[in-house]
């Protein structure tokens, strides 16, 4: 089962984050399936520390490219970065603690899942058309 489907991920202006963004839904999709199918707690364990890693290194590539090109709103899109890294932190910590699925599993639902989305047709979208502009010199 699929928390967000590959073809209802918003596509941006630069292929390199399309291409982290479709990795990182693949992992979220493989660790939701695990929580929807009643998975055993260590390979749920195990595939939420591939997700927040994966995400991690997506946040970090992102960062990297906004400080090369002197993107604008680096400030605000790294601490958004850095919030929900935090917040990742604490959801791991939460289940290791309690190892509640059904709490796992609500966190995906209702506030990871619209706030990806929503994340990538804002910041990820403006991100992504200065990339293109600086690094490829596409778009006005």
């Amino acid at each position: 089962m699929e928390l967000i489907k590959k073809e209802d991920l918003p596509q941006v202006a630069y292929d390199g984050m399309n291409r982290v963004h479709d990795r990182e839904l693949e992992i979220l999709n493989r660790l939701y399936g695990a929580l929807v199918k009643d998975a055993p707690e260590e390979e749920i364990t195990e595939l939420l520390k591939e997700f927040i890693d994966d995400v991690k290194e997506h946040f970090a590539y992102e960062e990297d490219l906004m400080r090369k090109t002197h993107f604008f709103a680096y400030e605000c899109h790294s601490g958004e970065h850095k919030r929900v890294l935090e917040e990742l932190a604490q959801v791991e910590k939460e289940w290791l603690e309690k190892r509640d699925k059904k709490a796992l599993r609500r966190y995906f639902e209702r506030t990871f899942r619209p706030w990806i989305a929503d994340h990538i047709l804002t910041m990820d979208t403006v991100t992504a058309q200065w990339l293109s502009r600086v690094l490829l010199g596409t778009l006005p």
